[in-house]
């Protein structure tokens, strides 16, 4: 378990939770890859932090036709909305994760709420990076409470996002705004 730094706190400012649709969000994914094709050093792979970033991540690594991977990272007390994150994040890696990264390796996430999951799996990363390797993240939302912005994403939020690969949000939802470009820091 890491202790984060992140001291920030998700912004829920409506209390109506975001809905994107599945078609939203595979194109964010795929708007999202196109944005780190021809970067310095390219994407050797994609690995996704389960569970919401396993479905991005996948969409990713098949654009960009690499190997997929996933992590686990556990931080919330549970799937209940409108929860502020604890900052202690628990890492858990497959089996099947390689040892060593070359390249770019590309954290996928479906969400940055303060940055300290994608943090704590970078850090959790760090010693099966070759000299040369970096990391870069990306999410298909960013919290506004997120001071940590991950490199790429595709929209910000002040509210809760429910994704759907998620137990469908019972109420009233908000439809999230068609994607144009994907943000960059």
């Amino acid at each position: 378990m890491t202790d984060t730094p992140y001291a920030e706190r998700r912004v829920f400012a409506q209390r109506v939770p975001f809905a994107p649709t599945h078609y939203q969000c595979f194109d964010a994914a795929r708007m999202i890859a196109e944005s780190v094709v021809g970067i310095d050093q390219d994407v050797s792979c994609v690995i996704g932090i389960a569970s919401g970033g396993i479905k991005p991540a996948r969409l990713m690594a098949d654009y960009l036709k690499v190997p997929f991977h996933s992590v686990t990272a556990k931080h919330n007390k549970s799937d209940a909305p409108f929860q502020q994150a604890t900052g202690k994040v628990e890492v858990l890696f497959a089996d099947a994760l390689p040892e060593r990264f070359t390249g770019t390796v590309l954290l996928v996430d479906d969400i940055a709420g303060t940055g300290a999951t994608f943090a704590a799996v970078a850090d959790a990363l760090s010693h099966r990076l070759d000299d040369d390797a970096e990391i870069m993240t990306a999410a298909l939302f960013r919290n506004q409470g997120c001071m940590h912005k991950p490199d790429r994403w595709a929209w910000t939020v002040n509210d809760w996002v429910v994704f759907p690969w998620e137990t469908p949000h019972h109420g009233q939802t908000h439809p999230v705004p068609t994607l144009r470009w994907v943000s960059a820091r």
